[in-house]
Protein backbone atom coordinates (compact mmCIF):
# COMPACT_ATOMS: atom_id res chain seq x y z
CA UNK A 1 0.00 0.00 0.00
CA UNK A 2 1.28 2.99 -0.97
CA UNK A 3 1.66 5.94 1.72
CA UNK A 4 0.42 9.45 2.05
CA UNK A 5 3.59 10.71 1.30
CA UNK A 6 3.53 8.48 -2.56
CA UNK A 7 0.15 9.75 -3.18
CA UNK A 8 0.93 12.89 -2.39
CA UNK A 9 3.90 13.16 -5.04
CA UNK A 10 1.79 11.16 -6.98
CA UNK A 11 -0.92 14.39 -7.16
CA UNK A 12 1.72 16.56 -7.29
CA UNK A 13 3.43 14.73 -10.30
CA UNK A 14 0.08 15.36 -11.84
CA UNK A 15 -0.77 18.53 -10.86
CA UNK A 16 2.48 19.41 -12.58
CA UNK A 17 1.60 18.11 -15.97
CA UNK A 18 -1.80 19.32 -16.09
CA UNK A 19 0.08 23.00 -14.85
CA UNK A 20 1.92 22.24 -17.97
CA UNK A 21 -0.74 21.74 -20.23
CA UNK A 22 -2.47 24.65 -19.25
CA UNK A 23 0.34 26.37 -20.09
CA UNK A 24 0.91 25.36 -23.33
CA UNK A 25 -2.35 26.20 -24.07
CA UNK A 26 -2.38 28.93 -22.34
CA UNK A 27 0.70 29.85 -24.53
CA UNK A 28 -1.05 28.30 -27.79
CA UNK A 29 -4.11 30.64 -27.22
CA UNK A 30 -2.50 33.51 -26.62
CA UNK A 31 -0.86 32.92 -30.45
CA UNK A 32 -4.58 32.59 -31.84
CA UNK A 33 -5.56 35.94 -30.11
CA UNK A 34 -2.32 37.23 -31.42
CA UNK A 35 -3.36 36.22 -35.17
CA UNK A 36 -6.67 37.06 -34.36
CA UNK A 37 -5.95 40.47 -33.59
CA UNK A 38 -3.37 40.86 -36.56
CA UNK A 39 -6.55 40.20 -38.80
CA UNK A 40 -9.02 42.26 -37.21
CA UNK A 41 -6.72 44.79 -37.44
CA UNK A 42 -6.17 44.45 -41.24
CA UNK A 43 -7.52 47.67 -42.95
CA UNK A 44 -7.87 45.61 -46.02
CA UNK A 45 -9.76 42.89 -44.56
CA UNK A 46 -11.70 45.54 -43.02
CA UNK A 47 -12.80 47.62 -45.74
CA UNK A 48 -13.69 44.10 -47.67
CA UNK A 49 -16.19 43.83 -44.59
CA UNK A 50 -17.58 46.98 -44.62
CA UNK A 51 -17.99 46.75 -48.64
CA UNK A 52 -19.44 43.23 -48.03
CA UNK A 53 -22.02 44.83 -45.90
CA UNK A 54 -22.67 47.41 -48.11
CA UNK A 55 -23.56 45.74 -51.12
CA UNK A 56 -25.85 43.40 -48.71
CA UNK A 57 -27.76 45.99 -47.70
CA UNK A 58 -28.22 47.00 -50.80
CA UNK A 59 -29.06 43.90 -52.13
CA UNK A 60 -31.72 43.38 -49.79
CA UNK A 61 -33.15 46.95 -50.81
CA UNK A 62 -33.09 45.29 -53.96
CA UNK A 63 -35.14 42.46 -53.70
CA UNK A 64 -37.33 44.65 -51.24
CA UNK A 65 -38.03 46.64 -54.23
CA UNK A 66 -38.51 43.72 -56.35
CA UNK A 67 -40.98 42.35 -54.53
CA UNK A 68 -42.86 45.57 -54.04
CA UNK A 69 -43.22 45.40 -57.59
CA UNK A 70 -43.88 42.05 -58.34
CA UNK A 71 -46.88 42.59 -55.94
CA UNK A 72 -48.12 45.76 -57.89
CA UNK A 73 -47.99 44.30 -61.01
CA UNK A 74 -49.74 40.88 -60.17
CA UNK A 75 -52.11 43.75 -58.72
CA UNK A 76 -52.55 45.37 -62.15
CA UNK A 77 -52.28 42.07 -64.10
CA UNK A 78 -55.81 40.84 -64.10
CA UNK A 79 -57.80 44.39 -64.49
CA UNK A 80 -55.34 44.97 -67.51
CA UNK A 81 -56.49 41.73 -69.44
CA UNK A 82 -59.97 42.04 -68.24
CA UNK A 83 -59.65 45.39 -70.01
CA UNK A 84 -58.42 44.16 -73.10
CA UNK A 85 -60.75 40.77 -73.43
CA UNK A 86 -63.40 43.58 -72.82
CA UNK A 87 -62.39 46.10 -75.47
CA UNK A 88 -61.97 42.77 -77.64
CA UNK A 89 -65.17 41.36 -76.57
CA UNK A 90 -67.15 44.67 -77.64
CA UNK A 91 -65.73 45.09 -81.34
CA UNK A 92 -66.55 41.68 -81.90
CA UNK A 93 -70.20 42.11 -81.13
CA UNK A 94 -70.14 45.60 -82.97
CA UNK A 95 -68.57 44.24 -86.27
CA UNK A 96 -71.12 41.57 -85.91
CA UNK A 97 -73.82 44.19 -85.33
CA UNK A 98 -72.81 46.17 -88.26
CA UNK A 99 -72.94 43.22 -90.73
CA UNK A 100 -76.22 42.16 -89.41
CA UNK A 101 -77.43 45.50 -89.53
CA UNK A 102 -75.66 46.05 -93.70
CA UNK A 103 -77.11 42.82 -94.48
CA UNK A 104 -80.47 43.40 -93.23
CA UNK A 105 -80.53 46.46 -95.07
CA UNK A 106 -79.15 45.01 -98.11
CA UNK A 107 -81.78 42.14 -98.13
CA UNK A 108 -85.00 43.67 -97.14
CA UNK A 109 -85.29 45.33 -100.56
CA UNK A 110 -85.37 42.10 -102.35
CA UNK A 111 -87.04 40.25 -99.90
CA UNK A 112 -90.99 41.69 -101.15
CA UNK A 113 -89.89 41.15 -104.48
CA UNK A 114 -88.72 37.16 -103.75
CA UNK A 115 -91.56 37.25 -102.22
CA UNK A 116 -94.05 38.15 -104.96
CA UNK A 117 -91.76 36.43 -106.91
CA UNK A 118 -92.63 33.13 -105.86
CA UNK A 119 -96.07 33.92 -105.37
CA UNK A 120 -95.46 34.57 -109.91
CA UNK A 121 -93.96 30.97 -109.74
CA UNK A 122 -96.14 28.84 -108.07
CA UNK A 123 -99.12 30.47 -110.43
CA UNK A 124 -96.78 29.74 -113.33
CA UNK A 125 -96.05 26.43 -112.11
CA UNK A 126 -99.52 25.85 -111.52
CA UNK A 127 -100.60 27.15 -115.40
CA UNK A 128 -97.59 25.17 -117.34
CA UNK A 129 -99.23 22.09 -115.28
CA UNK A 130 -102.51 22.52 -116.48
CA UNK A 131 -101.41 23.66 -119.76
CA UNK A 132 -99.42 19.85 -120.28
CA UNK A 133 -102.59 18.01 -119.14
CA UNK A 134 -104.99 19.87 -121.60
CA UNK A 135 -106.71 17.88 -124.34
CA UNK A 136 -106.22 19.39 -127.85
CA UNK A 137 -110.02 20.88 -127.34
CA UNK A 138 -109.03 22.44 -124.00
CA UNK A 139 -105.92 24.25 -125.82
CA UNK A 140 -108.59 25.47 -128.29
CA UNK A 141 -110.46 26.73 -125.89
CA UNK A 142 -106.98 28.16 -123.99
CA UNK A 143 -106.16 29.78 -127.18
CA UNK A 144 -109.42 31.79 -127.87
CA UNK A 145 -109.53 33.22 -124.52
CA UNK A 146 -106.32 33.96 -124.53
CA UNK A 147 -106.62 35.76 -128.41
CA UNK A 148 -103.53 33.85 -129.44
CA UNK A 149 -103.84 33.35 -132.97
CA UNK A 150 -101.65 30.27 -133.04
CA UNK A 151 -99.93 29.32 -136.62
CA UNK A 152 -99.74 25.63 -137.77
CA UNK A 153 -97.58 23.85 -135.95
CA UNK A 154 -95.30 23.51 -138.84
CA UNK A 155 -95.85 27.11 -140.19
CA UNK A 156 -93.68 30.32 -140.52
CA UNK A 157 -91.63 31.40 -137.82
CA UNK A 158 -93.59 34.40 -135.44
CA UNK A 159 -90.37 35.29 -133.31
CA UNK A 160 -88.42 36.00 -136.51
CA UNK A 161 -85.90 32.99 -135.88
CA UNK A 162 -84.55 31.77 -139.19
CA UNK A 163 -84.17 28.00 -138.32
CA UNK A 164 -86.87 25.50 -139.36
CA UNK A 165 -87.79 24.47 -136.44
CA UNK A 166 -91.57 25.02 -135.37
CA UNK A 167 -92.23 27.06 -132.52
CA UNK A 168 -95.24 25.53 -130.65
CA UNK A 169 -96.89 29.17 -129.08
CA UNK A 170 -95.86 32.82 -130.15
CA UNK A 171 -94.23 35.33 -127.82
CA UNK A 172 -96.47 37.11 -125.11
CA UNK A 173 -96.29 40.59 -126.49
CA UNK A 174 -99.25 41.60 -123.53
CA UNK A 175 -96.54 40.04 -120.71
CA UNK A 176 -93.41 42.09 -122.51
CA UNK A 177 -95.56 45.05 -122.23
CA UNK A 178 -96.50 44.79 -118.32
CA UNK A 179 -93.41 44.09 -117.55
CA UNK A 180 -92.06 47.15 -119.36
CA UNK A 181 -94.13 49.25 -117.55
CA UNK A 182 -93.40 47.99 -114.12
CA UNK A 183 -89.93 48.93 -114.45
Amino acid sequence: MPSAIDVFREQREAADQVHERLTEISQLVGQLRQQVNALAMNEELRKVLREERDWLTSAQLVVSQVRSFRLEEMTRFWPGVLRRWALALVFALAAAGVAGASYARVTKPYAAEIAALRSRVGFADFVEQRMLTMTPVEKRQFDTLMKWNLPSRLGPNPSGRTSGKPTPYPRNHDREEDSKQRK
